[in-house]
């Protein structure tokens, strides 16, 4: 198949000969793509997805990578991109043969055959879907069972976030019911440190209160057998 011809009315200007691609829409933006990558432009002609290769692949797989394998009208396999990157490129080259031709199209052609490759890698037996106006009932559809599933995967998500959350609400729950215990146990032992001080200190005065009266009691002691012994030495 013979390459887009770039120089389309009233999409190109030229400046100092050389041929200039006007930039404000898809189109322009897709052949400014395959013009800078030297790829051909697909856009005009009718695409079919290929089911095996979309099968093969996989939809989510080919969301990815941004690239969506057609059938062409001369039959062959090619696949399309909207936004040529070399690490997109490198990704067709692993998930395809090293030698399958590379095409560009719109943003928007894009998204519709990545929507019918979805389809396809799911049900591979049904009938291959082309681009254009023919398919776009199907692929609003389509888009919106996509959207579907995805709010029911998110909303899966969250409710599981929601349970961790709350067994970590329950956790932390645990840890400061514990604390508190621990706090009052800590608190029920200061207090018994100072009853047991309390009680040290009656024990010392009491002590020191016995003391001094067996001191005086001694000293009585001694002063009554200073007087005795003094009356028998008169």
């Amino acid at each position: 198949m013979d390459n887009y011809d770039f120089e389309t009315e009233n999409e190109t200007t030229t400046f100092d000969g050389e041929q200039r691609v006007e930039p404000g829409d898809e189109r322009s933006a897709a052949i400014a793509t395959a013009r800078s990558w030297e790829l051909p432009y697909l856009d005009d002609e009718p695409l079919l997805i290929d089911s095996e290769s979309a099968a093969r692949v996989g939809g989510e797989e080919l969301a990815r990578i941004g690239a969506a394998p057609v059938r062409c009208g001369d039959g062959n396999v090619r696949v399309v991109l909207a936004d040529a990157t070399p690490e997109r490129i490198a990704g067709i080259r692993e998930h395809f043969s090293g030698a399958v031709d590379i095409g560009v199209v719109k943003t928007s052609t894009l998204a519709s055959l990545l929507d019918a490759a979805s389809m396809a890698a799911v049900s591979p037996g049904t009938d291959q879907v082309a681009n254009g106006a023919a398919a776009a009932a199907p692929v609003w559809g389509r888009s919106l069972e996509r959207v579907l599933t995805a709010f029911d995967t998110e909303a899966t998500r969250l409710q599981d976030l929601r349970n961790k959350l709350q067994e970590l609400g329950g956790e932390m729950g645990a840890r400061e019911q514990r604390v508190q215990e621990l706090e009052t146990e800590l608190q029920r032992v200061r207090l018994e440190r100072l009853r047991d001080q309390e009680a040290v200190d009656r024990l010392r005065h009491d002590l020191a209160d016995r003391n001094n009266r067996l001191d005086r009691a001694l000293a009585k002691t001694q002063e009554l057998a200073a007087i005795i012994q003094g009356g028998h030495l008169q």
